[in-house]
């Protein structure tokens, strides 16, 4: 069985890289490089769109604690003023009521 220098894997391919890339340490430090040229690249796609959803995720937060807060606010109002409308009805009753007695006495 012959070995085919074309055939990736084998031994003869393999010195026929590391031939072309200077040596085998330089072949080696390529492969790495590349290796680490890649990951990195990935990497750094990883870290944007980690940091992009992280941004849109407190932005979405922050959207929805304002909304609460208008809806406890608006909430308090409504109950603020039936609050004084109550006010007003039972003033007006006080005075109905001492009209009246004013009328009997």
């Amino acid at each position: 069985m012959a070995w085919n220098p074309e055939e990736k894997g084998n031994y003869a391919w393999l010195s026929q890289q590391a031939k072309e890339h200077g040596g085998v340490d330089k072949y080696i430090d390529d492969i790495h490089n590349a290796g680490y040229n890649e990951g990195h690249d990935k990497g750094v796609v990883q870290g944007a769109v980690g940091v992009t959803g992280a941004i849109a995720a407190i932005f979405l937060i922050v959207e929805g604690v304002k909304k609460i807060i208008e809806k406890h606010i608006k909430k308090k109002k409504e109950v603020h003023q039936q609050a004084e409308n109550s006010k007003e009805v039972i003033k007006e009753i006080c005075k109905e009521e001492a009209i009246e007695e004013e009328f009997y006495l």
